[in-house]
């Protein structure tokens, strides 16, 4: 008799083809350069992303008091004045540099000259607190709360004030903050776009127009900011913001010509995560951790806005320092480029 069973059924199979290109995928990954090399910028960016936020809520996203310099006006009466300072002290984890003074005259002479944030003035017995939030809003909203605190646990009331209110134009005194940070990445992002797309420029092209950049630039972000009503003189705000756009143009264009295509990263890490995280435009360097209280004084994004802050709200008392310190940035990043661009035989915009 014939079998009239059914032959039995056999599983369904991929095809050969799909079974081996999944198989492949990962020495696909390995050996294809085009795969090879994206996979390593995923893997680089998701890096600095993550240094990135970690820099920024290590350094900014706790501010606590460090390293903030008060003076202390104690009368003549210092054993009575230890009472409310230590109170204070404690409230802030002794985060307070002391600096005694003579008299209130001389405590807010030293917030004026900027050697001082607030001044604590205990000369009749009653503890006040004399802000200043021109010197750092941050800074300011960490004392006042420390002083309420203490106020409500020993019952003693601080007095608080504020010698050097914020403007209605600039109230959380984040305008000369931003005002850096635009400048910044107009002038590396820039210098990028002008590497990218407007080959070739020869050296002496490549400073006239990265030059250019930079001092008009400068003009158009100070007027901008004076428009809004930040109050900044507009030749002074133009001079630091050129120092600055120029400083970030020639240290990208130089990483360009030593590393390549990888000069997005150590222009990243100098301008963004160290620059912007020490800069104390958010969060005064009184508050910041190490090494980012100590950057703030030696990097180029902390002086111009250390500088441009003193320009604006303290116009009688403007430190050098910072200034010396963004005009030596400008100056030697671009005179290791030129002499890198020599070296090499090209210059940025020639690769």
């Amino acid at each position: 008799m014939p079998d009239t069973r059914e032959p039995a059924r056999q599983p369904a199979q991929e095809p050969a083809g799909a079974a081996s290109r999944v198989l492949r995928a990962p020495q696909a990954l390995l050996r294809h350069p085009p795969y090879r090399r994206a996979t390593t910028i995923v893997c680089v960016a998701l890096a600095m992303a993550a240094l990135f936020v970690t820099s920024y809520v290590d350094a900014l996203g706790r501010p606590a008091a460090r390293a903030v310099d008060v003076a202390v006006v104690t009368g003549s009466g210092a054993d009575a004045a230890g009472g409310p300072v230590d109170q204070l002290q404690a409230a802030l984890r002794h985060g307070l540099v002391v600096h005694p003074a003579a008299d209130a005259a001389a405590a807010r002479e030293a917030v004026a000259e900027q050697r001082a944030y607030a001044v604590v003035d205990l000369d009749d017995g009653t503890p006040r607190l004399q802000l200043s939030s021109a010197s750092g809003s941050s800074v300011a909203r960490v004392l006042t709360t420390a002083a309420l605190g203490v106020s409500d646990s020993t019952g003693q009331r601080w007095a608080v004030s504020d010698l050097h209110p914020l403007p209605s134009s600039d109230p959380s005194g984040l305008a000369v903050f931003y005002l850096v940070l635009g400048s910044t990445i107009l002038g590396f992002v820039t210098t990028f776009q002008l590497r990218a797309n407007a080959k070739p420029l020869p050296l002496r092209d490549w400073l006239a127009f990265t030059g250019g950049l930079s001092v008009l630039g400068g003009l158009v972000l100070a007027a901008t900011a004076q428009g809004l009503g930040v109050p900044v003189v507009l030749w002074e705000a133009w001079g630091l913001l050129t120092l600055q756009m120029a400083t970030a143009s020639a240290f990208a264009g130089t990483a360009a010509l030593v590393v390549g295509r990888w000069a997005v990263l150590p222009t990243w890490l100098l301008f963004v995560v160290l620059g912007n995280t020490s800069s104390g435009g958010a969060v005064a360097p009184g508050l910041l951790p190490e090494p980012f209280s100590t950057l703030s004084r030696v990097l180029p994004t902390g002086s111009t806005v250390s500088a441009l802050r003193s320009a604006a709200y303290f116009p009688d008392t403007q430190h050098l320092e910072p200034v010396l310190v963004l005009l030596a940035w400008a100056v030697g990043t671009s005179a290791v480029l030129v002499a890198v661009s020599r070296l090499r035989g090209r210059s940025p915009g020639e690769e």
